[in-house]
């Protein structure tokens, strides 16, 4: 059985909540999960202490930052300052993104091993829940979807219980969305792609419940290799359309010049 504190997160995903968002009533959150009003404080403490919600006295709760998603967990700290500088290099480098996979491949291995050693409840109970929105998901819009699959990552990375990891890794994907927004929504356009990254998920997923450490290393790592495969046909896609548009432009203009 899930945990509230779990089905309050999905609630928010669910709902599309932004930071500084309010949450409803404790009267109302209590009657539409049918718990009581003292079990509910009790989850809602538990997201306040992950940075999930923030509660003010007298002034309801609020969502603290986007949840889940991939962003930094610790803002402001130097690690994350490290990374901020890098957002505008992914925006105005065309080829940026392939450094970030690079990169990602090193850590996303090592992230998805740990976590299936070190994994408690807890942490399974929110990697399911991950797993189960990121497969509610698909379907979804390219945004909705693209989200999901950040917070089965991060799930997986604060799984591993190394902070240092999960706040690189969330930079990663921080900088990867920059990069290559637009490819990453066609990523999910694509059905059979859809179906491919569901099955990738779900691989790493099972090993990590299973605590099969290796077995979660080497489906993390063909993830990323078909996710790089998809992206650089996506975007060689692009090129070869850009080329075409300009190549039509000058045979216009050539052919205006000439009459």
């Amino acid at each position: 059985m899930r945990k509230l504190s779990d089905e309050i997160e999905a609630l928010i995903f669910e709902g599309g909540l932004e930071a500084g968002a309010r949450l409803p009533s404790e009267r109302k959150l209590a009657v539409d999960f049918g718990v009581s009003r003292s079990r509910l404080r009790e989850a809602i403490q538990q997201l306040v202490s992950r940075g999930i919600l923030t509660a003010r006295q007298g002034g309801g709760t609020f969502v603290a930052a986007p949840a889940p998603s991939a962003a930094s967990p610790l803002a402001g700290s130097p690690l994350d300052k490290a990374l901020s500088p890098l957002s505008s290099l992914a925006r105005m480098e065309p080829g940026y993104w392939q450094d970030v996979m690079e990169i990602r491949k090193s850590l996303d291995g090592d992230t998805a091993y740990c976590a299936a050693l070190r994994a408690g409840d807890e942490d399974r109970a929110r990697l399911t829940a991950a797993f189960e929105r990121l497969i509610k998901a698909e379907g979804a819009d390219e945004v909705t979807q693209a989200r999901a699959d950040a917070a089965f990552h991060m799930a997986v990375a604060e799984a591993s219980h190394n902070a240092v990891l999960r706040q690189v890794m969330a930079g990663l994907f921080d900088l990867l969305q920059h990069s290559i927004s637009a490819s990453l929504e066609k990523l999910y356009r694509l059905p059979r792609t859809a179906h491919a990254l569901e099955d990738q998920h779900r691989l790493i997923f099972e090993a990590i419940m299973e605590g099969r450490a290796d077995d979660a290393r080497n489906a993390a790592l063909r993830h990323l290799d078909f996710v790089e495969d998809s992206l650089r046909l996506i975007e060689d896609a692009a090129a070869r359309e850009r080329r075409s548009v300009r190549a039509l432009s000058r045979a216009a203009i050539q052919k205006e010049a000439r009459s």
